[in-house]
């Protein structure tokens, strides 16, 4: 028999709600999210502050007077070896800490990962302002390492489980503005101390770093966890809780219970796989391979591109190129990196990340050779260092507007849930570990007691930067504005680069109507409960 006409007015009322799925409400409605996004980005400040601080001691006499030498001229300078290992040990420690998230992630929550990494940054902190030993010192740097990788990913990871789908960008381009942000200020706070023939030289810089972990160890507790961590853990009742928190003034009952239902969904199909160490090889298997080389290639585009040259050694670099005072050339170049980081706030919410992306690889890929081209030609010292310092300018505004917010997000939103630390950690670890080759091999190429190219290393990256453009354009998906769920569905059913866009996720779909149809029952509930309790008054 055909179901009535009013039958079929309550179906396709049902089914209009359902499919709403999530609102792209505004930067108001989401004000809850986007502080709790400014919030976490706290944790990433003290990785950008080391960046900027430790590439400045390399240049203060304070500082070399300790750890340097007094060359027969009477200036102080560093000798190859304790200037490789003092950058590149801090890489190998976030590689390590990278590695960790994942395993570690998977038994304990992202809140206590981020005041553990905290508290261990704290430890390695008051050990490098303390020490005058090279060995403790670098076991700080090592330590200081271990701890940025963990507190980096699993802020990011956090944030990843956490955001809208339309802001996802945004958010990201937020909390790792704090980077560039503790970067510019471990710049200028150089810049004050450089003077100083003491160790306050650089145990001032370090003494600032207290008060970011500190304050995320005290304040943590009160924060909700991931509600997709809790999912993954068989805790629905608190997932809600934090999803309600998350999205209170943006989404209404009907949105909320539809997110929930889409994570249930994964979270059930994911619940099979076995949680433990030989979750790790899981990476390898089916979908999940074309996941992890995506993340994993795009996760090294920031050392691909050279970054690690420019942020590790930038103030050596300039001092040997001898463009001025080096301090004051970093922090102006620094600022115009940060405008870049301000102008993507502008674009990621209108354009694709996979644009935003190429952009920036191109930028900072045509930037590598016309550095080495200037140092090439013959022009006066005055000439040169202006070029170079534009060009290095130019470079940073590129890197921040293109590659710095997001490619942990891409490493981040590709992988299956119940393996985003893993794949997050690993791409992190490659990244580190090629950042951790550069700054190991950078001395080589650019000390005056090696090869001496200076600026023409460029040569090197130009290459690398091309090689890198090609991966993106080639292999990533553009994903903007879709769930996590909706993104794992795509990569299930091995849908091609060019259709992530236009693709309609059944799965998702009906999970959405399940939500709606809860919220709709549950209303229903009330209003019976309702109706009885007036009975039961007139009776």
């Amino acid at each position: 028999m055909p179901p009535s006409r009013d039958t079929d007015a309550v179906d396709r009322e049902e089914r209009s709600v359902s499919t709403q799925g999530v609102r792209k409400t505004g930067l108001w409605e989401n004000r809850r999210i986007l502080l709790v996004t400014l919030y976490l980005g706290i944790s990433l400040f003290e990785y950008g502050f080391d960046k900027g601080a430790i590439a400045g001691f390399q240049a203060m006499p304070g500082f070399l007077m300790e750890f340097g030498y007094q060359t027969p001229q009477g200036k102080w300078a560093i000798m190859r070896t304790p200037q490789q290992i003092i950058s590149s040990f801090m890489i190998l420690g976030a590689f390590v800490g990278s590695l960790l998230t994942g395993p570690i992630g998977s038994r304990i929550c992202r809140r206590h990962l981020i005041m553990l990494s905290s508290l261990l940054i704290i430890v390695s902190i008051v050990i490098m302002a303390q020490t005058t030993s090279f060995g403790a010192l670098y076991f700080s740097r090592f330590l200081c390492g271990v701890a940025n990788g963990l507190l980096l990913n699993s802020t990011l990871v956090y944030l990843q489980e956490s955001a809208p789908p339309h802001f996802r960008g945004l958010c990201f381009g937020l909390v790792t503005s704090w980077i560039v942000i503790g970067t510019t200020v471990g710049f200028v706070i150089n810049d004050r101390t450089a003077d100083m023939h003491s160790r306050l030289a650089y145990q001032i810089p370090l003494y600032i770093c207290f008060p970011a972990p500190v304050i995320l160890i005290l304040t943590l507790p009160f924060l909700p966890e991931s509600p997709r961590w809790l999912i993954n853990h068989n805790k629905p009742e608190e997932a809600l809780k934090s999803l309600r928190f998350l999205r209170k003034g943006a989404y209404d009952e009907v949105a909320i219970q539809q997110e929930l239902e889409e994570m249930k969904l994964v979270a059930a199909r994911e619940a099979e796989t076995e949680k433990s160490w030989r979750l790790m090889f899981e990476l390898f298997k089916g979908p999940n391979l074309r996941r992890t080389i995506i993340c994993v290639g795009v996760g090294t585009a920031n050392a691909g591109v050279g970054a690690m040259f420019i942020l590790a050694f930038g103030t050596y670099f300039l001092s040997v190129a001898e463009v001025g005072d080096p301090f004051m050339w970093t922090i102006i170049s620094n600022c115009v990196g940060l405008a870049g980081l301000i102008t993507t706030f502008f674009v990621v919410t209108r354009v694709g990340r996979r644009s935003i992306i190429l952009a920036g690889c191109l930028i900072c890929t045509v930037c590598m050779i016309m550095m080495a081209a200037i140092y090439t030609a013959d022009l006066s010292k005055h000439n040169a260092g202006i070029g170079l310092i534009t060009v290095v300018s130019i470079y940073l505004f590129g890197f921040n507007f293109g590659l710095e917010p997001y490619v942990y997000l891409v490493a981040g939103e590709l992988p299956a849930q119940n393996l985003r630390g893993y794949t997050m950690g690993l791409a992190a670890a490659v990244s580190f570990t090629f950042g951790w080759l550069t700054a190991f091999t950078t001395p080589y190429f650019i000390n005056p007691s090696e090869l001496n190219w200076g600026p023409k290393y460029g040569y090197i990256w130009f290459p690398a930067g091309l090689i890198v453009t090609a991966f993106v354009y080639f292999m990533l998906p553009e994903v903007r504005g879709r769930t996590l769920e909706e993104i794992d569905e795509m990569f299930r059913n091995n849908v091609p680069t060019k259709d992530f866009q236009t693709y309609v996720c059944v799965e998702v779909e009906q999970a959405r109507e399940r939500g709606a149809l809860n919220v709709r029952a549950m209303d229903k509930l009330q209003s019976n409960e309702k109706v009885d309790e007036t009975r039961v008054e007139k009776a």
